[in-house]
């Protein structure tokens, strides 16, 4: 009895832009197709936010299906919270 598991039962999600601009995720395949939307929870400045992030570019790289995911802001926690300020004034 072999140990190996078929490899065209996952893809790498690639984070296009947002809070997880740059990261990537092996995820599992459902019916043979990638997730259009994932949520996901991340701890940003010390504080657990909720993002939305939804499917756009698929490719295949050495043999490994690719899907690139694009943030969306309507769906997601805010990053600063009330009161916060962006603003490097003194």
């Amino acid at each position: 009895m072999t140990d190996s598991a078929p490899s065209d039962v996952r893809y790498l999600a690639v984070y296009a832009d947002g809070p997880l601009e740059g990261t990537t995720e092996t995820r599992v395949l459902v019916d043979g197709q990638h997730d259009e939307t994932i949520s996901t929870m991340s701890a940003v400045e010390g504080k657990e936010s909720l993002f939305q992030y939804r499917a756009g570019q698929v490719s295949e790289v050495a043999g490994e299906q690719r899907v690139t995911y694009t943030f969306v802001p309507d769906g997601s926690d805010d990053v600063l919270g009330e009161g916060d300020d962006e603003s490097l004034e003194l």
